[in-house]
């Protein structure tokens, strides 16, 4: 448990106890993958009386370390000089899908010592009638299609699924479903997640209802970070691509792949490039004033988004 007379210093102890994993390390160099790159924990917001409960820290809560098979009620993720500004870099781009209508993690940033933190809210998790904290069964779409955590990634010595198998495990979800798996996809271009694998997508499975699709999770631009490696993780219409070189035809060739529209998936794209243009300023003025944020990483993050996020649209209204 993070001790109350301290819980700032107990939670950065925590994280320097924590052992840190390599980066994947590719034949493209270093890439970006949160699971293996960045220190992270699991841990419970208890309230005041010692109470798990389902939020974001407060005041006056305490976190703590889940054990005998407690459902933990947050993922902590501290600060990383390797990627410098992660912390605010992440909690801007799922602000931001939130600001634009796609279902994503909530967030918040608090700093613990001499680190800041970036808090997740666990959206596999639930509150019974009787108040007990239960988990929801969630499969990501590695796991969905058969496929082990060592290929999430389309390319590499075991190719993992690509963008039309990624879409197309939406196929049973409600319309409404797949369609945000669709925006979900989109996002993570527009905001150069390049990291974003076959792991970064999931399905709910609640006991006693019907399949769902996860919200967004695990998004940064790795723009900020020029030595991570900056091609997409599957391929875009074929090829390994960057954020820049992304184009019209290639949103063209994702469209007839899954059998939707190219008009209506161009038309998709810009009503989110628009979408996030017009809360650019309100999302970085409220990540920024975060306690442990820093202003300038925010507003380094925001800018790069909104330069990608542009160009793609500028090459959107270009003919194929």
């Amino acid at each position: 448990m993070c001790g109350r007379a301290d819980p700032e210093v107990a939670l950065e102890r925590h994280f320097e106890d924590l052992q840190q994993r390599p980066f994947l390390v590719g034949e493209e160099g270093v890439r970006l993958s949160l699971a293996g790159g960045q220190k992270k924990s699991a841990l419970a917001v208890l309230d005041a009386n010692g109470v798990p409960v389902l939020r974001l820290p407060q005041d006056g809560d305490v976190l703590a370390v889940p054990r005998h098979g407690a459902p933990s009620t947050v993922i902590v993720k501290p600060d990383n000089p390797i990627l410098p500004g992660i912390v605010g870099n992440e909690s801007y781009c799922l602000s931001l899908a939130q600001a634009i209508g796609i279902a994503a993690a909530q967030v918040t940033v608090l700093p613990a010592g001499t680190r800041n933190i970036i808090y997740v809210l666990r959206y596999d998790r639930r509150v019974s009638r009787t108040g007990a904290l239960q988990r929801i069964h969630q499969e990501d779409f590695a796991q969905a299609n058969g496929v082990p955590p060592g290929r999430k990634y389309e390319r590499g010595t075991l190719a993992g699924p690509d963008l039309v198998t990624l879409l197309g495990t939406g196929r049973d979800l409600p319309p409404t479903d797949a369609l945000s798996l669709l925006d979900q996809l989109i996002f993570n271009i527009l905001v150069a997640n390049t990291d974003a694998h076959a792991k970064n997508y999931s399905l709910l499975l609640p006991v006693g209802g019907g399949l769902r699709l996860a919200p967004l999770y695990d998004v940064s631009t790795v723009l900020a970070w020029p030595r991570v490696v900056q091609y997409f993780a599957q391929n875009i219409a074929g090829r390994k691509r960057k954020p820049g070189d992304v184009e019209a035809r290639h949103w063209d060739a994702i469209a007839k792949a899954v059998n939707y529209r190219p008009a209506d998936v161009r038309k998709r794209v810009q009503e989110l490039v628009d979408a996030l243009l017009a809360n650019r300023v309100a999302v970085s003025q409220a990540i920024a004033a975060l306690p442990g944020s820093s202003r300038g990483y925010v507003e380094e993050t925001a800018g790069l988004v909104e330069e990608n996020a542009l160009r793609i649209a500028g090459r959107l209204r270009k003919a194929p």
